[in-house]
């Protein structure tokens, strides 16, 4: 018998990384790039400004979509002719960044 605990008021659930980062889980496509992943969601629509996951040939790209093209991470511009292959993957919703630096101490 007892009291409840007046604490039992204030409990919270734990964060969830998948639930902030993915609300819509089946949507979801996660590319790996030299610096960092990506999260690419399927189902939204992308806006001229955005970023975007593309794809062309057999490996995915990240860049900015505009209302004349893309506009890759390297500068490189994609319009005209050169957008008949490509496919957008998703609209980026996330990125994780890697900041490990094997010569930088631990503190």
């Amino acid at each position: 018998m007892g009291f409840p605990s007046p604490a039992s008021d204030y409990i919270e659930r734990r964060i969830d990384l998948n639930d902030v980062l993915m609300p819509r889980r089946n949507n979801m496509i996660l590319i790996e790039t030299p610096d960092e992943f990506v999260l690419a969601d399927k189902s939204l629509k992308p806006v001229s400004g955005d970023k975007i996951a593309f794809q062309i040939g057999e490996f995915p790209q990240l860049g900015r979509l505009f209302s004349a093209g893309i506009i890759t991470l390297d500068g490189e511009t994609i319009d005209g002719e050169g957008m008949q292959g490509i496919i957008v993957l998703g609209k980026v919703t996330a990125e994780v960044v890697s900041v490990y630096e094997p010569l930088r101490p631990t503190i």
